[in-house]
């Protein structure tokens, strides 16, 4: 039995050895994909925080440039202070799209921060028409024009599905073409082909259709994110679960295996009558040990001698 015992104590602990494994593996692997997907859910939410704070900022300190530029003294300074600090808040949120956890949220992020960036050159050009064009200001006003325009179109095929429609929908419209000819006559120094009150409703539709498109590009940057975190917990989850099943079967089959590892049958030799056991020549006798005669004879034959 004491062999049994060991035999199946043996095949247990060698299963007992993978099985263990199996169990720490599994606990290793889900700590770690739970954890990143805690990181990713963390990330969107810090992200989708940073994005709003950033937008009300910006749309803070374009009210602000806008009032102080149109005090006629303080135009040049108030612009250039204003534009420098919402250039650093949106650079500050490029940087928070640059540690997105994975490369497409990154991207889509990234588009989103740059459709930010359009909106502020559209209202950076539009602040300095309402403050007054002169050949100072002209040239600024015009560069900025350009450089909207140009990453707008730039922009159009990273957008989604939703996104080129909304973008083809303002491009399309018909602000979009009363802005775009009154930008052109301001920074030729024409004549507006349109009456100001026109080219000021269509300014104003183009500036929120611009900041619906950031908006929207946003959230899907952020649902992606948080997709992504949910996936990376399902698949936590599965894993743990299937790594814990195949060390459970392992051993439930190890133990019906075992069970079944037959007793060895050992021979075991009763002798019925005494074996006379030979003692070895030089084993030491227990009898007293009778002299030998020859030294009596030696004596005996020394006294006849005459």
């Amino acid at each position: 039995m004491k062999y049994l015992r060991s035999v199946r104590g043996r095949m247990l602990c060698i299963a007992f050895v993978p099985g263990g494994a199996l169990v720490v593996v599994a606990v290793v692997i889900a700590v770690f994909l739970i954890h990143q997907a805690n990181r990713a859910r963390d990330g969107a939410v810090e992200t989708a925080a940073a994005a709003d704070r950033t937008a009300r900022a910006v749309v803070a300190l374009q009210a602000q440039r806008g009032e102080a530029m149109a005090v006629p003294d303080h135009r040049t300074e108030a612009y250039a202070n204003f534009t420098q600090r919402i250039d650093t808040a949106i650079a500050a949120l490029r940087d928070v799209a640059r540690h997105a956890p994975d490369a497409e949220s990154g991207y889509q992020q990234t588009t989103a921060v740059e459709l930010l960036s359009v909106a502020e050159g559209m209202n950076r050009a539009d602040s300095l028409a309402l403050a007054g064009l002169d050949t100072v200001t002209r040239k600024p006003f015009a560069a900025a024009v350009a450089t909207y325009r140009a990453e707008l179109d730039r922009l159009a095929p990273q957008l989604t599905e939703s996104g080129r429609l909304a973008y083809e929908s303002l491009t399309r419209g018909a602000d979009w073409s009363r802005l775009t000819a009154a930008e052109d006559a301001l920074a030729a120094a024409e004549p507006l082909p349109v009456p100001e009150s026109v080219w000021r409703s269509a300014a104003y539709a183009v500036s929120q259709q611009l900041g619906l498109l950031y908006s929207q590009q946003s959230q899907y940057a952020v649902q992606l994110t948080l997709d992504d975190g949910r996936r990376t917990l399902a698949g936590a989850l599965a894993a743990s679960t299937a790594l814990l099943l195949c060390a459970a079967l392992l051993l439930v089959v190890v133990r019906r295996l075992v069970a079944r590892v037959p007793v060895p049958v050992v021979p075991i030799m009763v002798p019925t009558v005494r074996a006379t056991i030979p003692r070895p020549r030089h084993a030491r006798s227990r009898r007293p040990r009778v002299p030998e005669p020859w030294p009596l004879k030696a004596v005996l034959d020394d006294l006849r001698r005459p």
